[in-house]
């Protein structure tokens, strides 16, 4: 595969997943964010759980490229 194509890939998917996390992101300071990731215990319907397991499948896509263009240097 071309390294060229997996950098606008990898910078597509840094985009989207920028867009998606700021979506979901409900509080005023950054430190009420990171205390609610570890008591989250609202359930999910709808449009906020497609965009939770968007954000997450789009995370594995990065990663799975990432390795991929470190593999080709």
């Amino acid at each position: 595969m071309n390294i060229e194509i997996l950098k606008i890939i990898e910078l597509v998917l840094a985009v989207l997943i920028i867009l998606l996390v700021s979506i979901q992101t409900k509080s005023n300071s950054l430190n009420e964010s990171i205390s609610n990731v570890f008591t989250y215990s609202r359930n999910l319907r709808g449009f906020e759980k497609f965009v939770f397991y968007l954000t997450i499948l789009l995370m594995v896509g990065f990663v799975v490229n990432t390795t991929l263009l470190a593999k080709m240097y």
